[in-house]
């Protein structure tokens, strides 16, 4: 069982019950050190509450990990965040990129521009080798930007083909993004959707089975699967589409109103994009 919390209220007590009931690891969102966490959560005492359920998590014998959403508000304590991981003995760190929905579109104006948010990875990239080096498994995941996967996959090429071919031919099983096809998103109330950020409703599965609306026709869902054939502009010409199939199609929808415009989160310049992709790490 994988759980999502804001560990404020994860006693001794509730972390053992977790234990107990085979919680095999949670992820406590935190939204910055602790000034900034708790003006985002409006109370005084979330930093330390949430920081204090971690404790309690990993005690507990649970795999315990950190979420962090990164904005203009926060992206300069990501390494002090990293620090605070490692001094705490944490050994999980998902950095998440906005996505525009919920909560989300309240901060769309404080989201990090493609300039911006190159900048915050490849710090991230650079903190994350400086304390692996220094014998703290820390492990480090991005989510919500497949641009990551394209600029992973450069860095590591100028310094090992090899590992750069593995790496991307990991990034070609993954997938790029899945919405809607290895994605569902299920509410309280079993109304069906292609993610938790595309609020497109598919169908209740208290009407319908999921395997009825998983296979219907939907316009939504086809526009979703056979999303390159709708592309234009970036997308369409990009080198690394099969490794990213777009990014978020939800920004796409938020900013630009058209399925097929590119993710306006992408920070690769045109050059990368338009640039063949070395022979060796292409598949077969």
């Amino acid at each position: 069982v994988i759980v999502s919390s804001n560990g404020t209220v994860v006693t001794r007590e509730t972390a053992a019950k977790a234990a107990d009931a085979g919680f095999g690891y949670v992820g406590v969102s935190l939204d910055g050190l602790a000034e900034t966490n708790n003006s985002f959560r409006g109370s005084g005492d979330a930093y330390n509450n949430a920081l204090q359920g971690m404790r309690n998590l990993r005690d507990a014998g649970i795999k315990t990990g950190l979420r962090f959403t990164i904005t203009r508000l926060n992206c300069h304590e990501l390494p002090r965040i990293m620090e605070l991981l490692v001094k705490e003995g944490f050994h999980r760190l998902c950095v998440y990129h906005l996505e525009y929905a919920g909560r989300g579109q309240e901060l769309m104006n404080n989201d990090l521009s493609p300039d911006e948010r190159r900048k915050a990875v490849e710090n991230l990239f650079r903190k994350t080798v400086e304390i692996n080096r220094h014998n703290h498994d820390l492990e480090v995941l991005t989510v919500g930007n497949y641009a990551d996967a394209a600029y992973i996959y450069m860095k590591v090429l100028k310094e090992d083909p090899q590992k750069a071919r593995a790496a991307y031919e990991h990034f070609l099983r993954n997938g790029g993004e899945g919405c809607g096809e290895k994605l569902a998103y299920i509410d309280e109330l079993g109304n069906v959707y292609a993610s938790q950020h595309l609020r497109t409703e598919l169908g209740n599965i208290r009407e319908r089975s999921l395997k009825d609306i998983w296979s219907s026709d939907n316009e939504f869902l086809w526009k979703l699967r056979h999303r390159e054939r709708l592309f234009r502009g970036r997308c369409a010409e990009c080198r690394f589409l099969e490794i990213c199939r777009g990014g978020s199609r939800a920004r796409a929808l938020a900013v630009y109103d058209d399925f097929g415009a590119p993710d306006p989160s992408c920070y690769l310049t045109e050059e990368e994009i338009t640039e063949p992709v070395l022979e060796e790490a292409q598949h077969d």
